[in-house]
């Protein structure tokens, strides 16, 4: 009984002291919260002080003194120099950066935009530098997704753009930035490969139709001269599409650059010489008159093996579409700083509508559809020519004629390649 008795007292006594702890631990917390509390209070007071202090000290309305106050807190150097490395990059890109508020404005606009787009002014709407680059602009406000699309922007002059759009908040809007790329000479490059295989595929089949044609024919009874007219005709067109082959890659190669060289000259009246020669013993110029009329000596910046199927391509147009007895003149002569091939005809002219398009590739009017020719002999005149330099005309009156007039740069020091 007495053990019992002691052992209670002694879990009392353990009780009490756990008790007394416990007290002891939430008294200390107590104090420490009142002094963390009155530390705070004191410091709010202090803040309220030296901003009462300030208010009072400057007879000026509260949020003027509050701007200046934050002006001051914040570290200007670092952000003068963020601004400035912003600013440095969006002028030294190359291509076109345009910066667009929600509404569609130009807010900022590049070096390289504004010398581009004359129209990409600050205030601006995208409308006015195009409706396809407008159209972008919305579908990229619209949500948060980036948008990289094609766009043709006429300003000043007819051009297409990758336009590569994102947007970014801007307040409680949104924003957008757009980054311009010239791909003009892709898309035209890409046109014109399509217009001209094309061209290739459909006139490749023709010239193929037409000696079918007469091949079938020669199984026919024909008379020795019928047979005669008939092998000459076949041969016509067999050389027809070989100039169409051989001009098609000469084109080719002239548009990879491969055969363009500044470091050759040719002396234009020697070669001027040479084609007609070559010219008058063909048995497709009997019925035209050929003549010459050039100095030997005239040299010009164009290697002499593409200054021959440029005039070759000038006469022979002249032969094959002048008509029964023309007479044409090929003469060559010194401009100042300049040489001029002219190649005159007195046939059937062409009409002013077809005029304008007689350099086009493939190019060939009504009335010499159902004849001789490619289409493409003009254009490679036309693209040789500015290659070096150099340009082409060509003028004619209907029943009277055609004119064309070629002029090229005065080589000035440069060897003479042979012809």
């Amino acid at each position: 009984m007495k053990n019992r008795i002691d052992l209670g007292r002694g879990q009392g006594r353990a009780w009490h002291a756990g008790v007394v702890v416990a007290l002891t631990l939430i008294v200390a917390a107590l104090i420490a919260a009142v002094v963390v509390l009155a530390v705070h209070v004191v410091r709010l007071r202090a803040e309220r002080h030296e901003a009462a202090a300030l208010l009072n000290a400057r007879d000026e309305p509260l949020a003027v003194t509050i701007g200046r106050e934050l002006r001051q807190r914040v570290p200007r150097e670092e952000l003068a120099a963020t601004l400035f490395s912003r600013e440095a990059v969006l002028d030294a890109a190359p291509s076109p950066v345009v910066v667009f508020d929600g509404g569609g404005h130009v807010r900022r606009a590049n070096n390289a935009a504004r010398a581009a787009l004359p129209a990409c002014v600050e205030g601006a709407h995208a409308a006015a530098l195009g409706q396809e680059l407008a159209a972008a602009l919305v579908d990229v406000l619209q949500g948060p997704a980036p948008v990289d699309r094609e766009v043709v922007i006429d300003d000043p002059v007819r051009r297409t753009f990758q336009a590569h759009l994102r947007s970014h908040p801007d307040g409680d809007a949104r924003g957008a930035v757009a980054v311009l790329v010239d791909v003009t000479s892709s898309v035209d490059f890409r046109e014109a490969r399509r217009l001209f295989s094309a061209a290739v595929s459909h006139e490749l089949r023709t010239p193929l139709a037409r000696i079918l044609g007469l091949v079938e024919t020669l199984s026919l009874p024909q008379t020795e001269a019928e047979r005669d007219d008939l092998i000459v005709l076949i041969e016509r067109e067999i050389d027809n599409m070989r100039r169409l082959v051989d001009e098609m890659l000469l084109l080719a190669a002239l548009d990879r650059g491969d055969l363009v060289s500044s470091a050759e000259s040719s002396d234009a009246g020697a070669i001027a010489h040479d084609v007609i020669d070559e010219r008058r013993a063909r048995r497709s110029a009997r019925d035209t008159v050929l003549t010459v009329d050039a100095v030997r000596g005239l040299h010009v910046a164009v290697p002499g093996r593409l200054l021959e199927v440029v005039i070759g391509n000038i006469v022979d147009n002249a032969v094959r579409h002048g008509g029964s007895g023309t007479s044409v003149a090929l003469a060559v002569r010194g401009l100042a700083g300049e040489v001029e091939v002219v190649i005159a005809d007195d046939g059937v002219g062409i009409a002013p509508e077809h005029l304008p398009h007689v350099f086009e590739r493939f190019y060939r009017g009504e009335a010499s559809r159902a004849g001789p020719g490619t289409g493409l002999g003009l254009s490679v005149v036309k693209h040789i020519a500015e290659t070096y330099g150099g340009r082409v005309s060509a003028d004619s009156t209907p029943g009277t004629g055609t004119t064309v007039r070629l002029v090229l740069p005065e080589a000035l020091g440069l060897p003479t390649s042979g012809s």
